[in-house]
């Protein structure tokens, strides 16, 4: 999941990557490290190591080398490694060891994607073996004119059920495919999976042209998308602000008062270094991250004292201002809602943010302040789905997106900015798996829970 900064131990690190045993000299110190077996850093300076480029995907990742990859097993696997080799943890270390969290980092996204996708997966693992799909694949006359008659079903679709049954028949071809590349790479049959991944670019293809019918009927219209998405001006959202640590915007925040913001608990609490008041800035008044609005030092940095960072449960902070901010039409007060309030589900909100516009944590930032617009999305449903990350969605969490779509949604640098009803400051963006995912929605904590908190925390830190 894109749990910004959690904090990983050196005993979760040894369990993530024993199976990947490897003896080195640092780079860094240039001893001989026999005890660095399962660590990524050097026991004697500390440093990261860079990473083995003999190793394929499967020993980067450290999942078992096999095509029916369990997809959960993966993901939990890289959020693992991209918790503490992501390059936004060694801005202020050794230029050298930046490099090397960025050449690692990018390795891991690398591998990650490669094998996330079935048909990618599947031409990796062929290669490995040697082997090619060739360009001109041999294909019988009554597969060619199914695929031909599937591409003009998909072409004169005219309705969002006629759309939806397509995209349902053909998800299942691609399922029944990938259950035979399995087998068929289990047999060490390699002429059969070259056959088989041929017909599955086919119908990926098609999977490709169905999204896009999907899109251009408005189901996901890519106008509100916050991945690439639509630029807005803080004249249109006066009530957010940002969170700058060392004079870099780090995540989003709204405006409560004149002396006080609301974010997430994790931007805080990242790291142990992190609660430091004088570590960070407030901006307001400004649609930009890196220029306008006024700055304003942090006097006092409350983070709520249930906030689970394992879970990421509670994850709601109030951050006083040192001086008032001047309210104007730039910087306005925002409004939550009362205690227990529900946002019904399938609500129209709106997610304000400096969040990246790529499902890549190395993209860069856009300058400008963007919004999208998602739905809410059924807690049972999110908890349920969530489930199979091992992940809990408690009732002080509330979910939002564009289910089974994807497409929609907050990813890095969004976190503690403002999901909106209404006018009314519902939920605060807090974690995800991946960014924009369709089986997995973005989590929000769910402000109602807290409202008496934030207004008792306020009250006692003016």
């Amino acid at each position: 999941m894109n749990f910004m900064g959690r904090v990983v131990t050196n005993t979760m690190i040894k369990c993530v990557f024993s199976q990947n045993t490897r003896f080195i000299s640092c780079w860094s110190c240039g001893k001989d490290a026999p005890t660095l077996v399962s660590n990524l850093f050097c026991p004697n300076c500390k440093s990261l190591q860079k990473p083995n480029k003999s190793n394929n995907y499967f020993k980067v990742i450290g999942v078992q080398e096999t095509y029916n990859l369990d997809p959960n097993v993966l993901a939990k696997r890289y959020k693992e490694l991209q918790k503490f080799l992501h390059p936004d943890k060694f801005a202020n270390r050794d230029s050298k060891e930046l490099e090397v969290s960025e050449e690692y980092s990018s390795l891991v996204n690398e591998a990650y994607n490669t094998l996330l996708e079935p048909l990618a997966r599947g031409i990796y693992m062929l290669q490995l073996k040697g082997q090619e799909i060739p360009e001109q694949t041999d294909h019988d006359p009554e597969f060619l004119m199914e695929i031909m008659e599937i591409n003009e079903a998909v072409e004169s679709a005219e309705t969002e059920a006629d759309i939806m049954k397509l995209n349902k028949e053909n998800k299942s071809v691609i399922e029944s495919l990938q259950t035979q590349l399995s087998s068929a790479f289990s047999d060490g049959d390699m002429k059969q999976v070259t056959k088989l991944l041929a017909r599955l670019k086919y119908y990926t293809s098609i999977e490709n042209q169905i999204q896009g019918a999907i899109r251009s009927k408005g189901q996901a219209s890519s106008s509100t998308r916050l991945l690439g998405g639509a630029p807005t001006t803080i004249e249109r959202c006066p009530i957010v602000a940002q969170l700058l640590r060392e004079r870099v915007q780090y995540c989003a925040a709204v405006v409560l008062t004149a002396r006080h913001v609301l974010s997430a608990a994790h931007c805080i609490l990242a790291d142990p270094t992190y609660n430091n008041p004088k570590l960070w800035k407030i901006r307001v008044g400004s649609s930009y991250r890196t220029r306008g609005g006024v700055l304003h030092d942090v006097k006092t940095i409350i983070t709520h004292p249930g906030f689970d960072k394992r879970i990421y449960n509670n994850d709601v902070a109030v951050i006083v201002a040192s001086k008032p901010f001047t309210l104007n039409k730039y910087v306005r007060q925002g409004t939550i809602p009362k205690p227990g309030t529900e946002t019904k589900e399938n609500s129209k909100v709106t997610l304000i943010g400096w969040g990246v516009t790529t499902n890549d944590p190395n993209s860069m930032q856009p300058d400008q302040m963007r919004y999208a617009t998602l739905r809410t999305i059924d807690h049972a449903t999110c908890q349920k789905r969530y489930s199979n990350l091992s992940a809990t969605i408690t009732e002080a969490m509330m979910c939002g997106g564009l289910l089974d779509q994807g497409g929609v949604d907050g990813c890095y640098g969004d976190s503690g900015g403002p999901l909106i009803y209404k006018g009314v400051v519902v939920g605060l963006m807090s974690f995800g798996y991946s960014c924009g995912h369709p089986y997995y929605p973005g989590v929000y904590t769910k402000l109602a829970y807290f409202s008496d908190w934030i207004v008792n925390t306020i009250r006692d830190n003016k």
